[in-house]
């Protein structure tokens, strides 16, 4: 699924492989085999051959940090012009339910891509301002619970249990600190976000949310944004289960389908560990 991703990308943007100087890669769960790099074989098969090939796995903040290591990436190689962002994910039996494994998500399979260019060139395309992160690392707990380290993969048993770690988070006092301090540190990230971006909480169109289950979008997410951001902006609808690391680039494609020519939009994504991630974007102009 992420070649083809990949080369449609490359289609639409009119790029051609040999123009990808970096593919950066996220995912979350099994890619196929244990021992392998994806990143080199998308690029392979899409016809990259000498770009850089790199993997991300932070879960689904993986495909925002995939994009902030490309734009960084480019920063740091002027002779660059484009990169290539591609997710994929596949939550298949025994190893993952997808519908019982996470009491906080249900899973759908998914390859999303991006090719990102240099400010300036590609005028017709989606206009990436700023990109903020922030994190407490006191949250890795969430992901984790109370097991053991285990010496091979699905060592805890099939399927995997997210809420057995879950609950261990809850219990351990860390998810209601996160609770309270979480809504500071989140209006923080938009406002530096937004200030990256030059402009302000009322020039927002439309907001994308992490594609988490319809208690946490609409009982936390949303008040907390709608608390800074106030206004009446759109806020993009869920229409598919979480993509794991595919979630953000999924809202890119999604924000961008509801914002006028010229105006803003705010993606905000995040895992467990915990890190989140702030966008701003721009509708292009015509």
């Amino acid at each position: 699924m992420a070649v083809l991703a990949a080369k449609n990308a490359l289609e639409s943007s009119g790029v051609e492989p040999t123009g990808i100087g970096c593919l950066v890669h996220a995912f979350s769960y099994h890619q196929g085999f244990d021992m392998w790099s994806p990143a080199h074989y998308i690029a392979n098969k899409s016809g990259i051959i000498e770009g850089l090939p790199i993997n991300v796995q932070q879960l689904c903040n993986g495909g925002a940090l995939a994009l902030h290591v490309a734009a960084k990436w480019l920063v740091a190689t002027p002779e660059a012009s484009t990169a290539l962002v591609t997710t994929a994910d596949r939550f298949a039996a025994p190893g993952f339910d997808r519908w019982s494994s996470d009491d906080d998500a249900a899973y759908s399979d998914s390859a999303a891509a991006v090719v990102l260019g240099r400010p300036g060139e590609g005028d017709e395309f989606l206009r990436l301002l700023s990109q903020e992160m922030a994190t407490d690392t006191e949250g890795e707990i969430q992901m984790r619970g109370e097991d053991p380290f285990s010496s091979v993969p699905l060592g805890h048993g099939t399927p995997i249990d997210l809420k057995r770690a879950n609950k261990v988070f809850r219990e351990s006092g860390a998810a209601a600190r996160m609770v309270k301090l979480g809504v500071p540190k989140l209006h923080d990230l938009i406002m530096r976000a937004l200030r990256g971006a030059g402009i302000e909480p009322k020039d927002v169109s439309a907001i994308a949310l992490p594609r988490l289950t319809r208690t946490m979008r609409e009982g936390m997410f949303k008040p907390a944004v709608a608390e800074l951001i106030g206004g009446n902006p759109t806020y993009v609808d869920c229409t598919t289960g979480c993509l794991g690391a595919g979630d953000f680039l999924g809202n890119l494609v999604d924000i961008e389908g509801s914002l006028n020519p010229g105006e803003y939009g705010i993606l905000i994504q995040g895992t467990g560990g915990y890190t989140f991630t702030c966008a701003v974007v721009q509708a292009p102009a015509k």
